[in-house]
């Protein structure tokens, strides 16, 4: 059994649900995992990680565990709903295009507050219903945990409001995602689970997003649009590979084209402090500077995640789509002329930063389906 990962923080503690997963599936099947998970962002760093990470050959299971993630950044917002299942729809388009044959499973699972299926929670019942509507085999943690503990959540369940304790929860959801993986492998005694290239179909048929494709350029093919000091990079850990276009103070990437620029990803570490955007058309037209500096970067050597740009000018993810002129620059490292954004755990360095840099990974672009073939940049 081949198994992709892509979640969230959950997907990466040490002893968590992972490790438990691949011992419980021993001595049943020979297993075999990968791992594209980035903690602290949304579902769009999933879509990121899916084509940097893309190796030839396929997956019997994509594991898709952002439930958690994806309800604290997009819950609270205006339109959050719709913001979410935008980053689903492009989710299922990349792993469909990339993993035509392997089975995308949801992995549900719940922050502290919401353990019990008594407490209302709307964004996870939205979750659900959409996964039941294009006939995902969704693994829901948080109802399986509910029914086995009675409703009584065990004081040592979670380890904070958002991450189950290890190892002993873990443990059981390692064991619960083991036991639904093998009945799916088997067929559950009906027809086996449909895969990404027949759930695409039926997105396809359903989303009203059905006239929109996605445009993922990596960082090596964006060099050639830059100007100004900027070169290759490939930086890594043991999660992660990332090859990056490392750009300096004057350095600049400018792209017009039919597509929409939907989010940035870039690899944070104590040599960023911020970007200037400047985006013009689909009715925009503002430039804001952007804190680039992780939160984590205080305690970790980098950080990966991505910035979806629309939220830097509404609440909302969803929003007319269409031609544009885009350009982000590194401005020099001096006093910036107005506020500088924040989003998420990113902000401005709490210094200054002698050589500041921006580690560019990649733009994922959104364009109308009739004008795809039109969407070269120009």
């Amino acid at each position: 059994m081949r198994i992709l990962i892509i979640g969230g923080s959950n997907s990466l503690l040490k002893d968590g649900y992972v490790s438990h997963l691949q011992q419980s599936l021993q001595g049943h099947t020979e297993v075999h995992v990968d791992q594209a998970s980035v903690g602290a962002t949304t579902s769009l760093a999933a879509i990121g990680r899916l084509f940097d990470t893309y190796r030839a050959g396929q997956y019997d299971f994509i594991l898709y565990e952002y439930s958690i993630n994806d309800a604290g950044h997009f819950a609270p917002r205006p339109r959050g709903d719709q913001s979410w299942q935008l980053c689903l729809y492009l989710l299922i388009k990349a792993a469909a295009q990339l993993y035509p044959n392997a089975v995308l499973v949801p992995l549900v699972f719940a922050m502290e507050r919401h353990f019990s299926p008594a407490q209302p929670s709307p964004f996870y019942d939205m979750q659900i219903a959409a996964f039941r509507a294009l006939g995902l085999h969704a693994i829901d943690i948080r109802q399986w945990l509910a029914a086995l503990f009675l409703g009584n959540k065990p004081a040592w369940l979670y380890r904070d409001e958002a991450h189950y304790a290890a190892p002993h929860a873990t443990a059981l959801v390692g064991a619960a995602i083991a036991a639904r993986l093998l009945e799916l492998a088997r067929g559950n005694g009906g027809a086996p689970a449909e895969t990404l290239a027949v759930t695409a179909q039926r997105l396809l048929a359903s989303s009203p997003h059905a006239g929109m494709e996605l445009v993922y350029v990596p960082a090596a093919n964006l060099a050639q649009f830059a100007k100004g000091p900027a070169e290759p990079a490939r930086v890594g850990n043991r999660l992660m590979q990332l090859d990056c276009l490392r750009m300096h103070p004057g350095a600049s990437l400018a792209l017009s084209s039919e597509m929409f620029p939907l989010a940035l990803f870039l690899k944070s570490d104590r040599q960023h402090d911020r970007l200037r955007l400047t985006l013009s058309g689909a009715g925009i037209a503002a430039t804001v500077e952007v804190g680039t500096r992780h939160a984590d970067t205080a305690t970790l050597p980098f950080i990966y995640s991505c910035v979806p740009l629309p939220l830097l000018f509404s609440h909302a993810l969803v929003r007319d789509f269409g031609p544009t002129a885009f350009e982000v620059a590194v401005p020099a490292p001096a006093a910036p002329a107005g506020p500088v954004a924040s989003f998420d755990c990113f902000s401005q360095a709490p210094a200054p930063v002698p050589e500041p840099r921006l580690d560019l990974v990649g733009l994922l672009f959104v364009v109308g389906k009739k004008d795809t073939a039109d969407a070269a940049t120009r």
